[in-house]
């Protein structure tokens, strides 16, 4: 099913040609005019995370001894978040970040936030590994969860599911949202972002991103309100992202749990 809808999305027109080195992380080569930065500027809105449903959009924090570290999730459930794997590792160590070091703090804006949730476990997709240097076809598994040990009482932005697949097109039109680097304390929207094509089961998108934006949603609009479509994994260039869309995860949100499930990471010990 997930190879048959990335096929959907081959055709769409791309002017990026992706290079994967064999020893080198992801990289992208252009072959369009690259918009320039303060165009990108121009795109990125601050939203009000007072208002529905931003709310349940916020920062996943890490803080222990020597590490900090924050990117962006999603509450897909009262008790649920989705973000991306990498976050819950330590970018020089590749070593899983204590639980007990890992919070989402939902509707963060200045310093005013909406709720301050605990994890109880971390989830990772099946096939994930940690990696200095990521490759494209690393992508489709950057995918994580968190379990919570309280539910929420916020309102949670439900995950698309396989059967809205039909209903998107190449005309359909995403929004970007995350807590970027450059906006620690602010939630921020880029609009009318696509999907230029499909290349190891994951969409590359014309949205820029950046540092703390990892793990945020790629949202669409529906019927029945903003839908989760895919989640922010890693930055092509100044105006390229990919993102691991939703029918690569549909089956790590099959009744989530902390279990002795293989997938689920958690770790209590202090980090050296």
């Amino acid at each position: 099913m997930t190879r048959l809808f990335v096929r959907i999305f081959t055709a769409l027109h791309n002017p990026c040609r992706l290079i994967r080195f064999a020893s080198s992380p992801l990289a992208a080569i252009c072959l369009a005019v690259p918009v320039a930065l303060a165009q990108t500027e121009q795109r990125l809105e601050v939203v009000d995370s007072t208002e529905d449903p931003w709310p349940s959009i916020g920062r996943v924090n890490v803080a222990g001894y020597r590490t900090t570290s924050m990117c962006t999730g999603t509450l897909i459930a009262p008790n649920i978040v989705l973000t991306a794997a990498h976050c819950f590792y330590n970018k020089r160590t590749l070593k899983l970040f204590p639980t007990k070091d890992v919070l989402f703090i939902a509707g963060v804006r200045r310093d005013q936030f909406a709720a301050r949730l605990e994890a109880a476990c971390l989830i990772t997709a099946k096939d994930y590994q940690p990696k200095k240097q990521p490759r494209l076809r690393d992508v489709r598994n950057d995918i994580g969860l968190i379990v919570l040990k309280q539910k929420s009482d916020l309102r949670p932005i439900a995950p698309l599911e396989i059967a809205d697949a039909k209903t998107l097109s190449k005309e359909t039109r995403f929004q970007s949202a995350g807590y970027r680097r450059s906006r620690r304390y602010l939630p921020t929207l880029v609009k009318d972002c696509k999907v230029l094509g499909t290349r190891e089961d994951s969409w590359v998108t014309n949205c820029p991103s950046e540092s703390g934006a990892s793990g945020g949603p790629f949202l669409v609009e529906t019927a029945s309100g903003p839908r989760v479509a895919g989640v922010m994994s890693a930055k092509l260039n100044e105006e390229r992202s990919v993102i691991v869309p939703f029918l690569a995860w549909q089956d790590l949100l099959k009744n989530p749990s902390c279990s002795a499930d293989p997938t689920v990471k958690s770790s209590n010990e202090s980090r050296n």
